[in-house]
């Protein structure tokens, strides 16, 4: 499962509405509580663990695929990267 589909889930909105520039501001249903339940999704996915100060300094969804691969997660070469939805 990459990205895009675990945080649609999440979010209960279309993969295809999200890019990296995603973020609380500009997404849909995305408010403090989802922001709980987006970071526990995606630890729990990828088998990453955030600290406080990562989950905070992510400001969007670029920024959270940067922390995963720094992290070592490898992401499918099949989705690409949006930069806009």
């Amino acid at each position: 499962m990459q990205l895009y589909d675990v945080v649609a889930g999440v979010l209960k909105i279309d993969p295809s509405d999200l890019c990296e520039q995603s973020n609380a501001l500009n997404t849909p249903n995305w408010d403090s509580l989802r922001h709980i339940e987006l970071m526990l999704a995606v630890e729990t996915t990828f088998g990453a663990n955030f600290s406080m100060a990562e989950m905070v300094s992510m400001q969007d969804l670029g920024d959270m695929r940067k922390l995963l691969e720094v992290k070592g997660v490898k992401f499918d070469d099949s989705e690409p990267i949006r930069l806009s939805a």
